[in-house]
């Protein structure tokens, strides 16, 4: 197996993703994991499970959509100056 495969099926495994989550689809490529770990949330998360505490959740931004967004709007802005 992949070496992304196992990190995504490990991710699961700690329940920082959902059992269905598209990175252990067959079609399923390294993007897929790539873009499920871009915005840190889960890492923050992975964090928090293995480290009760060390984070504290109430200011992670769990709405990944309003990340990129934020992303973009930066890096439009960004391309800009």
């Amino acid at each position: 197996m992949e070496e992304w495969r196992q990190c995504g099926r490990w991710l699961i495994d700690c329940k920082v993703l959902p059992q269905n989550h598209r990175v252990v689809w067959p079609s399923a490529v390294v993007f897929d994991l790539a873009q499920a770990l871009r915005d840190g949330v889960l890492l923050c998360q992975m964090l928090h499970n293995l480290s009760p505490g060390s984070v504290d959740l109430k200011e992670i931004n769990f709405r990944p959509q309003m990340s990129q967004v934020i992303w973009l709007m930066e890096l439009v802005r960004d391309a800009a100056s």
